[in-house]
């Protein structure tokens, strides 16, 4: 029993020091019991020893006195009852100081025992090393998005090249043997991969530098209406089992660009549809104002989006459709758009249903 009271204690310790966040264990005099091996280097020490049973304000803070935001500093000693006042409202505590310039967020946590708080955890966090962290964090995840979309590139356009390129060939190679028809039906298959790579390269060049965004007052509810209509136009035999319900609280007048909204409609019904894969679903969009924002949310029973491609389905490239129609830039350039008019967009999956969810801030006057 010993032995695992021993065997849990190093475990639990080793944990403790393994965090890279600076962690202080103070007993209710203040005295320092035991800090993590991160807390040595961040209060420019070398040793446990310079810590221990040491008033936590002096060798922490440098102070002569309990420091003025610790939320014990009017504690009178071993009275319970304020202590349980104190963390009654909250678990734990925070505070936001400055020291040395640098902006530190402490939180404090009680330690029970037998029912009585008889210490806390001081947590120390540098801020601007948080923010530089998740800036170098944000830095690399866009250098890797970048790779993907470079290498996404050179294989989208390859593959109608490609194909010219044999298909060229084989006239050259039989000009004189081949009928004017099978002529003609070889030149429709460049035409079809040549209208490829250019949708290609115009979705590229939307995504990079997008036309200059021009805001007029309309009405949301007619742009989804037209996009559905265009879309019901451009894919005939897709849209033959689908079913659709469109519905707004009221008539949402405001300013945006609605070309770009438009597209954005497109992109969202066209996903839907091709995930439908000719099968029966049903494309329901709900439009309502929610506080400053027109909410948008479009929601299909087509199959859903798995979890491993959820979270990065905004990044060029990144497809859930089983073949490979598309650029994969259409919901990149959705969140662009998105973004461009200052507001955000969204998508949730659950078994066979997806919703992409967007909001515009409802501007009634320039």
């Amino acid at each position: 029993m010993n032995f695992d009271i021993e065997q849990k204690s190093k475990e639990l310790e080793l944990i403790f020091d393994s965090l890279d966040t600076p962690l202080v264990l103070i007993d209710l005099d203040f005295n320092v019991d035991r800090i993590n091996k991160p807390s040595i280097p961040f209060f420019n020490s070398n040793s446990f020893n310079n810590f221990l049973d040491l008033k936590c304000y002096s060798v922490l803070y440098n102070r002569s006195e309990i420091c003025p935001y610790c939320p014990l500093k009017n504690l009178k000693k071993g009275n319970q009852s304020d202590l349980v006042e104190i963390f009654k409202e909250y678990k734990e505590i925070y505070r936001n100081i400055f020291i040395d310039k640098k902006n530190i967020i402490l939180k404090f946590l009680p330690i029970y025992k037998n029912g009585e708080i008889v210490s806390f955890i001081e947590k120390v966090s540098n801020q601007e090393a948080n923010i530089q962290k998740q800036e170098e964090n944000l830095r690399l995840r866009n250098l890797a998005s970048l790779g993907v979309m470079i290498s996404g590139v050179a294989h989208e356009l390859n593959n109608p090249l490609t194909g010219i390129g044999f298909t060229v060939q084989n006239l050259i190679n039989n000009l004189e043997h081949y009928e004017k028809k099978s002529i003609q039906n070889r030149l429709d298959m460049v035409l079809k991969d040549l209208e490829k790579a250019s949708s290609l390269v115009k979705d590229i060049l939307n995504f990079s530098k997008p036309e200059k965004q021009k805001l007029i007052l309309g009405n949301i509810y007619d742009v989804a209406i037209k996009a559905k209509e265009t879309t019901v136009r451009l894919y005939p035999e897709l849209i033959k089992n689908i079913s659709w319900e469109i519905q707004t609280e009221q008539d949402f007048i405001f300013y945006f660009d609605s070309l770009k909204i438009e597209r954005v409609f497109l992109n969202l019904y066209r996903n839907s549809i091709q995930a439908a894969d000719y099968k029966k679903s049903l494309i329901r969009v709900d439009i309502k104002k929610k506080k400053h924002n027109i909410s948008v949310s479009i929601e299909d029973n087509a199959g859903g989006i798995s979890e491993d491609k959820i979270d990065k389905i905004f990044d060029p490239f990144v497809t859930s459709k089983k073949d490979s129609s598309g650029t994969g830039l259409g919901l990149t350039i959705c969140h662009s758009i998105i973004s461009e008019h200052g507001g955000k967009i969204s998508v949730k999956s659950k078994e066979d249903r997806t919703k992409f969810q967007f909001s515009l801030p409802y501007q009634r006057k320039l």
